[in-house]
């Protein structure tokens, strides 16, 4: 009876916090948007999606250098003319050079080759240079996935299992969360918000699993590897702002932060599920 009333004064006390609140009414605004472009279908999440890397890769950018560059817009630039050639091309299915390589891979080693000339010119660490080849990857294997027959409902399956995973995460470290677990990296993740969050992931995963045609087995096992790679992510890019200094990749989404701050979990997700599912 003491550890519920406990409980109960935890859950006032957490709605009572401003950040909470925030958090709450961004992700239910991020949710509805994230629904009507499914609603909409492709072409528009593709599009929509291909115009988002340009913001995201813009912040990124932003986060390396106290004031941002020519030479750095003007990569930001190339490199959302690239993706969005290679949007348009996934869309009408045109290939490139057909005969010789495949569209994706062309695609990705002109983006990724590009990006490490501006890195080696800055003389960025590991973890710079990772991290925003990362981001482009990612994005990549988004588009890909979303012109596959099923892809709006594997993309929608991933945004259900990561927001799980960050929501009973974050949640669970609240109520009921006492042991850090890599506080050098990140001080609010706790050892039994992760699990709580893991766990539901697991669960939440079962439930869905018509999302992605899985089976039982298939769907626990997804759900299991979708929590930790989201959870990776978030603890990548936990890991650079701590190099670079900063609590927040940006102050755009209330109780998030910025882009990279709400898409952070995604940056190994996305890429995980092409390749399991190609």
């Amino acid at each position: 009876m003491v550890g519920i009333i406990k409980l109960f004064k935890n859950i006032t006390s957490m709605m009572n916090v401003q950040e909470f609140r925030q958090r709450f009414i961004s992700t239910t605004i991020l949710s509805f948007m994230f629904l009507l472009l499914i609603l909409l279908g492709n072409p528009y999440v593709s599009i929509f999606f291909s115009i988002l890397f340009s913001f995201v890769f813009f912040e990124y950018e932003k986060l390396t250098s106290k004031i941002l560059q020519k030479s750095q817009v003007f990569k930001i630039l190339f490199l959302q003319v690239i993706f969005l050639f290679f949007t348009i091309f996934k869309i009408y299915k045109i290939e490139f050079f057909p005969l010789f390589f495949n569209n994706n891979l062309t695609f990705i080693l002109i983006a990724v080759f590009f990006n490490m000339i501006f890195l080696f010119n800055k003389k960025s660490n590991f973890i710079n240079f990772f991290l925003s080849n990362l981001i482009i990857v990612s994005f990549f294997s988004l588009i890909v996935i979303l012109q596959f027959p099923n892809g709006l409902y594997t993309i929608l399956y991933a945004v259900i299992l990561v927001s799980t995973m960050d929501i009973f995460a974050y949640l669970g470290g609240k109520l009921f969360g006492k042991r850090k677990i890599i506080p050098a990296i990140s001080k609010g993740k706790t050892i039994e918000g992760t699990f709580i969050g893991l766990a539901s992931t697991i669960l939440i995963s079962y439930f869905i699993k018509d999302l992605m045609n899985l089976n039982v087995i298939y769907s626990l096992i997804y759900g299991f590897f979708i929590g930790i790679i989201s959870f990776f992510g978030d603890l990548l890019e936990s890991f650079f702002k701590r190099k670079i200094g900063v609590k927040d990749s940006g102050k755009l989404i209330p109780g998030h932060g910025g882009l990279m701050d709400r898409f952070d979990g995604y940056f190994l997700v996305i890429p995980f599920l092409y390749i399991s599912i190609n």
